[in-house]
């Protein structure tokens, strides 16, 4: 059979995705609703491929590949953030500015700052200049999401 056919070891079922989430949101009727969605979902794609690029190191093609994608999430989430009159970065854990409360889960974890065994917080001063502040260490980097963690923010939108 075809890769694409229904018997290939590589088929899947197309999912059914549910953007209201049960009637939770109505992002196709409320434009701001829309933005704060999208941020939500590029947000959690960003964090998703980093968090599963370490499972593709033994794969450089699928590794550059999904890596690309990664930058790619990373500048439209930083656009969707702007157009919403955000930074184009995550502060903390905070989702920003009218983001619902169910969005929470994708931005847990982003106030870590300890990257690669480098606290990126409080950096001292060099001269000249001031210190790093804890803020400058949470924006700096995007903190992976582990499968379970992507599975369950995207558990609302399945039907």
């Amino acid at each position: 059979t075809a890769l694409d056919g229904t018997d290939s070891p590589n088929y899947f079922e197309r999912p059914t995705f549910d953007y209201t989430a049960g009637g939770m949101f109505d992002p196709f009727n409320n434009y701001d609703q829309f933005l704060a969605m999208s941020q939500a979902f590029e947000d959690t794609g960003v964090r998703a491929y980093k968090g599963q690029a370490h499972n593709l190191m033994s794969q450089p093609d699928i590794l550059k590949t999904a890596l690309q994608i990664h930058s790619a999430e990373a500048r439209q989430a930083a656009e969707v953030r702007q157009l919403r009159g955000e930074k184009g970065w995550i502060t903390a854990n905070q989702r920003g500015t009218n983001m619902p409360e169910a969005t929470q889960p994708t931005y847990n974890g982003e106030e870590n700052t300890m990257q690669s065994g480098f606290n990126a917080a409080n950096i001292p001063a060099q001269q000249p200049g001031p210190a790093i502040p804890n803020t400058a260490g949470t924006q700096a980097f995007d903190e992976p999401l582990a499968r379970e963690q992507v599975v369950s923010i995207t558990e609302m939108f399945l039907p």
